[in-house]
């Protein structure tokens, strides 16, 4: 029986009767959120690895032939 009603002054709250609030942290709030954005961050970076070690390798290109022309050497110039 609390003591107000045994006649007795109060003192404020016994001990232990009011817990102190605490609010809760971003992880506790979104738990599930969080859990859904790992595991897609996870599967987004194995995709992401595995696709760069699987690519196929690309060939070199293949040489490239080239035409060349050949000028003839000028005339010398007419000499008096």
């Amino acid at each position: 029986m609390p003591r107000t009603f045994r006649g007795e002054e109060s003192r404020g709250p016994e001990p232990g009767a009011i817990e102190e609030y605490r609010p809760k942290t971003m992880i506790e709030e979104y738990r599930g959120l969080a859990i859904v954005f790992a595991v897609l961050s996870f599967a987004l970076a194995v995709y992401f690895v595995k696709s760069i070690l699987s690519a196929p390798k690309s060939t070199p290109p293949p040489p490239q032939s080239v035409y060349i022309e050949v000028v003839p050497p000028k005339d010398p110039p007419p000499t008096r």
